[in-house]
């Protein structure tokens, strides 16, 4: 089991590259598991439901391709 932990999950291209190194074949080729529990700290459990539901504007395909344009 590889872990990779982020405080802001995948906001830069290094993140980005060090996930996929880890899974070791593309993102959308894969499957992952997410564990919001910093967001329970802030007694909102509706914002950790958005981010693994990927309602989340921050965890949506679309930043995905962001990154890797920004290669």
């Amino acid at each position: 089991m590889r872990f990779l932990l982020t405080s802001a999950g995948i906001k830069n291209a290094s993140i980005h590259d060090a996930l996929v190194d880890l899974l070791g074949k593309p993102i959308p080729e894969s499957n992952a598991l997410c564990i919001p529990t910093a967001t329970h700290a802030l007694a909102q459990p509706e914002l950790a439901w958005r981010f693994i539901s990927g309602q989340e504007p921050r965890t949506r395909a679309d930043r995905h391709r962001r990154a890797q344009e920004n290669r």
